[in-house]
Formats: C-alpha cells, structure tokens, sequence
C-alpha cells in the first residue's frame, strides 16, 4: 500500500528512492533507541520501504537523528525541558531543513497516533499537518505541506 503510494507520487522524481523493505530486527532496534513503540502505521510502512533516501527516514536514519536530537539540544535543555521538546516524539521524516515529521509521545509513554506533526527545531514547537502517514505522504508530494 505505501510502497505503491510513494511510487506513484514519486514518479519523475529523480532524488527519490524508494528503498527495500526494513529487516524486522531494525525496526526493533530503532524503538529501542527511540526509547518508545512505533505505531503500528509507522511499522508497516517501514516494513514496505525503508525510507526513500529523501523525506522518508529509513530505521537506520531515525536512529541517528535522535542520536543528533540528544547530543545537540541536551546540552543546553535542562533534563525536563529536553524530554518534553526534544525526546518525546517518534520522528520518521524529514522536510530537509531540520524539521521533522512525528507522533507525538504522551506522558504515559503511548504514542499518540490521532495526529502527525512537524516538529520545528527553530522553536521547539509541534503543529498538526496531517491525519496520518498516508495523508502526509500525500499532502508531501504534492507541496501541501
């Protein structure tokens, strides 16, 4: 279903590429760095392709950049400020420029799954864009976001 969707809008655009699925034991690695569970959503889309080296991060990707996330904004976020504007999002895509693409991660630990957001670095702030990964995906490609 994703694979298909990212195709189809990704037709003639050179700098995408859709990549093979995600090996199941990466995709665990990943929540655990993370340090939460991805929704099930964000699962099946990284078990149809596992990223597509442009917007979509690949398990690997999303590692690494909360690998970037802790290093840069914790030294200089107090402890609470830091897990409540850094750490407390599930991020998957990106818009290029630092932003992020994410669920949101409630206090109880579950991911909030009734929303995508774009995270801004710039301030530290989340804003709803879409309703899903498929809305997103399709809103991306399509320059609506």
């Amino acid at each position: 279903m994703f694979r298909e969707l990212i195709e189809k809008l990704t037709k003639g655009i050179q700098w995408a590429n859709v990549q093979e699925p995600c090996p199941e034991e990466e995709i665990q690695r990943a929540e655990e760095y993370v340090g939460f569970k991805f929704p099930e959503e964000l699962k099946a889309l990284l078990r149809e392709t596992n990223g597509d080296h442009w917007f979509l991060l690949s398990a690997e990707r999303i590692i690494s950049h909360a690998r970037e996330n802790k290093e840069i904004f914790s030294e200089y976020l107090g402890p609470d400020e830091f897990e409540e504007k850094v750490n407390r999002f599930v991020y998957f895509a990106t818009n290029g420029c630092g932003d992020y693409y994410c669920y949101h991660v409630l206090e109880n630990g579950e991911t909030d799954t009734s929303a995508i957001y774009i995270w801004e670095h710039e301030c530290l702030e989340i804003r709803e864009v879409a309703k899903d990964i498929t809305d997103l995906i399709i809103k991306y490609y399509n320059d609506e976001v």
